[in-house]
């Protein structure tokens, strides 16, 4: 007989009488049946910094309402009302200053000058007259605070601080022409309003390094109460609220702004050893762990235990005894019967990978209805 088969049949005697063995170390570059290759990590992402000065453009759309109470009438009771609706666009400039701190958690300031034409009318008091109203721009100076750990480069934030327009306040005679206007200070139709304002908004950076970001916010608005004089001085006077909301969308540019915040950068981890590969083999036609089989199952979770932790490939085998169906559950049966005794000595079964491939991928090769007890046995595979 050939000293290979010799050698083989020597291989299964000793394989039979010790119930188990630990498998040499397949060649460079092999792939067992049923292991995978470990893929390289994805690169870390850079994790935005909101810090710094910029300046920027914004654009909308306001509306609101002018309330109008008529303190004092040429014919008619004082106390008289009257509401009209206001809408327009505006735009502008915007300067800024951030601070990050906290990580995720980012304050700042910010003031905008935008040109604006919200604009409306309604009836006045006396039928000949429509009464008009205008707010000519739109001025805030706001604190914020934002949060930016819901999703890399997207700063959430809420706004809030002082406004002010330049109001003007008219009335339009119906029957032609324009009354005198006048405001409080008896020498024009206009005036300025302070109040306060008060919003949401969220900015998004569409790369780590980039300079640019943009925004879209909300903010509600409330001018206070002013008081006018209309048409001829001393006619009647009015008191006007302004009050209302706008959106608009806006794009910074952050200047001398620090590059992004690294990530941390985990620990390096050893490198893999060899791949190991622990079998262990079964009686005929039975799933059941031998003292044999367990004491190689102790050898491979003390392998796992001992070193980088590492996804395990458990897979079970038969012989060709039997239909390929039977086989097939066979296999599968002393794979889990050896990841419950793998995960009873402390492997995350989480870590493992359990199949069973029947009576494909002999050790031994054999013809169909031969039992080969090499054959007969579940590989577990490290595979760093």
């Amino acid at each position: 007989m050939p000293m290979k088969r010799w050698a083989v049949l020597l291989g299964g005697l000793m394989a039979l009488a010790a119930g188990g063995a630990i498998a040499a170390e397949p060649g460079a570059g092999e792939l067992l049946p049923g292991g995978q290759l470990a893929e390289a990590p994805p690169p870390p992402v850079l994790a935005y910094n909101w810090t710094g000065f910029y300046l920027g453009v914004n654009a909308g759309a306001a509306w609101g309402n002018t309330d109008w109470t008529y303190v004092s009438l040429p014919s008619g009771p004082d106390g008289a009302t009257a509401s009209h609706k206001i809408s327009g666009p505006l735009a502008g400039a915007t300067i800024g200053f951030n601070w990050q701190f906290a990580p995720d958690w980012v304050a700042g300031i910010e003031g905008d000058l935008d040109w604006a034409r919200i604009d409306g009318f309604t009836g006045c008091p006396n039928p000949a007259y429509n009464c008009r109203s205008r707010l000519g721009d739109f001025h805030t100076a706001r604190v914020r605070l934002g949060y930016s750990g819901l999703l890399d480069r997207l700063l959430v934030y809420a706004t809030g601080g002082a406004a002010s327009s330049r109001v003007e306040i008219s009335t339009l005679n119906l029957q032609g022409g324009t009354a005198p206007p006048s405001s409080s200070t008896g020498n024009g139709s206009s005036s300025r309003q302070i109040g306060w304002t008060a919003g949401l908004g969220a900015e998004y950076a569409p790369a780590a390094a980039a300079p640019v970001s943009f925004k879209l916010e909300w903010l509600h608005y409330d001018l206070g109460l002013h008081n006018y004089t209309v048409d001829n001085p001393g006619l009647f006077f009015v008191r006007v609220a302004e009050r209302g909301n706008l959106i608009r969308a806006g794009v910074n540019y952050a200047f001398n702004s620090p590059p992004p915040m690294p990530p941390a950068m985990p620990e390096a981890a050893p490198p893999p050893g060899p791949r190991r590969v622990f079998i262990v083999y079964f009686d005929w036609d039975r799933d059941t762990v031998t003292r044999e089989g367990m004491a190689i199952v102790r050898a491979a979770a003390d392998a796992y235990k001992s070193g980088t932790a590492v996804r395990i490939m458990v897979t079970g085998y038969t012989d060709r005894s039997g239909s390929a169906g039977y086989n097939q559950r066979l296999s599968e049966r002393r794979a889990n019967n050896v990841a419950k005794a793998l995960a009873g000595l402390g492997v995350p079964r989480s870590q493992m990978a359990v199949s069973g491939r029947g009576e494909n991928d002999n050790r031994v090769p054999t013809a169909d209805g031969v039992r080969e007890p090499q054959n007969r046995r579940v590989e577990i595979t490290d595979r760093p």
